[in-house]
């Protein structure tokens, strides 16, 4: 998910975020997009499953779950401020060109680090026309052999751009929290160029992202699609499912 730290890295340090400014009160952005919504109090809990490619195939579980804390003045801009159970806090704004995060923080991080372009999450225009570009690095592609495993802490495999486009807005998605209709499909790709065993040689391979938003709801459901090409590389398939979401 693009707002997951953990799937992410911010690049210039914030100044002068120390002393946040936090608005009492439920509250939610005038122009809120109902595909994501940041009214304070709505929470999200999403079960992540990550499905490892053979050989050794296996299965990692986790949950997750996110939750909209309210309105954040942040250095004179007015941000809505989402936090993760495992302490990574977002600030988004909203403006007529879509929801953007422009700043993140890790539990490691004692202040705000400010993304060094507001990275698009929804743009405002769905059309099929639209395309937008963010950074991202593999979420769980790793090497059997190499240190360290996980691409991501590879140079050459930091800061990679994804397209995304609108790829459908009629979507059907079921979930455990419910069934929803009328949602919207973004499919971002990056192409990654790393060695194929079968050909002998180094060439692209897709690494796919499909996000379903479905309307009043929010994200429902993610997959991430990191290839193995190689017997000494993992990757597989990412899966986050939404459990259950509610609000004050």
């Amino acid at each position: 998910m693009r707002l997951l730290n953990n799937f992410s890295s911010a690049i210039a340090l914030l100044s002068g975020v120390a002393a946040l400014s936090l608005l009492a009160g439920c509250q939610k952005p005038a122009n809120d997009n109902p595909l994501f919504p940041l009214g304070e109090g709505r929470s999200w809990t999403y079960r992540i499953e990550i499905s490892y490619d053979a050989p050794e195939p296996y299965v990692d579980r986790s949950t997750i779950t996110m939750t909209n804390l309210g309105r954040v003045d942040l250095n004179g801009v007015e941000t809505w401020r989402r936090r993760s159970d495992y302490g990574n806090d977002y600030w988004l704004k909203i403006d007529d060109k879509g929801v953007h995060r422009i700043a993140s923080r890790t539990p490691n991080d004692k202040v705000a680090v400010l993304d060094s372009a507001p990275r698009t999450v929804l743009p405002a225009k769905l059309t099929k026309e639209e395309k937008w570009t963010t950074t991202t690095v593999p979420y769980f592609l790793k090497r059997r052999n190499e240190w360290p495993q996980e691409f991501k802490y590879v140079d050459r495999f930091r800061d990679l751009t994804m397209t995304y486009a609108v790829e459908a807005t009629d979507q059907k998605v079921s979930t455990p929290s419910g069934d929803y209709a009328g949602c919207v499909l973004i499919k971002g790709v990056t192409p990654l160029h790393i060695w194929h065993e079968q050909e002998m040689t180094y060439k692209v391979a897709p690494m796919v992202n499909l996000e379903w938003y479905c309307p009043n709801v929010g994200l429902v459901q993610l997959e991430r699609h990191e290839p193995t090409t190689a017997r000494f590389f993992q990757g597989g398939v990412m899966r986050m499912t939404l459990l259950r979401t509610k609000s004050l």
